[in-house]
């Protein structure tokens, strides 16, 4: 997850989405309802802890693209940008993460292509530094990810784009007829990760859904408000992990008592728990990622035509207990 703070705005990154000749509705219930997949793009990654990229391609050069709905903003890393020698400039942006700040650079880009999508001429910001090699060239975005519905279905390694016409009161997971359905909320609800409420240990707060994020995992401030403290029974110790900055942050697992989303609740979930990013926690860090392990066992759709999220459980363990040899990727 990062969030970007910066003196002057850039042109944020605009992928076009080339239209598919079909669209699906539900007659019955919203006959001038028409909603239109417009894109798939398939996912790389396997195993327990796995990042969603994609194969593209910027200024016609092969690059990982990592798929990041925690991300609020699409940017490069600067080792791809040195490697083929993309001039850079400084702007007085920086972003901020979960383990401190980077410095951004600006670069205008001709093209980024993936799939059917191409930007064409645009710029985007540059990742200063980050705690470790990535494995990835550059972020996907929300900017990117969100300028249509997003359905994400990591059991079959795909996210799907959908516009939305005419449907503001139209069921929307066509896949199935008991999925969830859960409104935008918290502080943050117009921004471009929207945010949504859960209950940790029956205390509410504030998430989003984390393609980027291997793990689920709550601050250590919202796990303090939920009475769950460093040193108790429940918690265990997990290492440290990086990501945009240049700090490690201690990770820990908690089993809690109750993790509800909507009408579910799973019980004697297994969640990480990290420490606070070291610039402090603000108003706009959200308190809860959710992430693969949620999303490989449910299928989710961001429905950003309703401000809504649809929700359906596939089946198979959703928090499972995790060894503690095993690595946190950055976020």
């Amino acid at each position: 997850m990062t969030m970007t703070m910066h003196k002057g705005a850039l042109r944020p990154l605009s992928l076009l989405l080339l239209a598919l000749p079909c669209a699906f509705g539900h007659a019955a219930e919203a006959p001038a309802c028409h909603y239109v997949p417009v894109a798939t793009l398939q996912l790389r990654g396997s195993g327990d802890v796995w990042q969603p990229t994609v194969d593209g391609t910027i200024n016609g050069n092969p690059a990982v693209l990592l798929a990041d709905t925690g991300a609020a903003s699409s940017k490069l890393v600067k080792a791809w940008a040195d490697k083929y020698n993309v001039p850079l400039h400084q702007n007085g942006a920086y972003s901020q993460g979960i383990s401190g700040t980077s410095v951004n650079y600006v670069a205008r880009i001709d093209d980024i292509a993936v799939g059917d999508a191409h930007s064409g001429k645009t710029t985007m910001a540059v990742l200063g530094n980050m705690g470790k090699p990535p494995g990835f060239d550059g972020i996907l975005g929300a900017n990117f990810l969100l300028q249509a519905d997003l359905e994400i279905s990591l059991a079959e390694h795909k996210l799907k784009f959908y516009r939305a016409k005419d449907c503001a009161d139209t069921y929307l997971a066509y896949w199935s007829a008991d999925a969830m359905e859960i409104g935008f909320g918290g502080t943050e609800t117009g921004h471009l990760d929207p945010r949504l409420i859960i209950e940790i240990n029956g205390t509410k707060m504030e998430a989003i859904i984390d393609t980027g994020a291997n793990f689920t995992s709550m601050t250590r401030a919202a796990a303090e408000r939920a009475g769950i403290k460093v040193g108790d029974a429940n918690v265990e110790r997990r290492g440290s992990s990086t990501g945009i900055g240049d700090a490690r942050i201690d990770t820990w697992q908690v089993e809690v008592d109750s993790f509800a989303i909507g009408s579910e609740t799973i019980k004697h979930a297994h969640i990480g728990m990290r420490d606070n990013p070291p610039q402090g926690v603000s108003y706009r860090t959200p308190e809860v990622l959710i992430g693969a392990d949620f999303l490989r066992a449910h299928r989710v759709l961001i429905a950003m035509s309703q401000r809504r999220f649809y929700i359906s459980y596939l089946g198979g363990e959703v928090f499972p207990k995790r060894k503690p040899a095993v690595r946190a990727a950055p976020l």
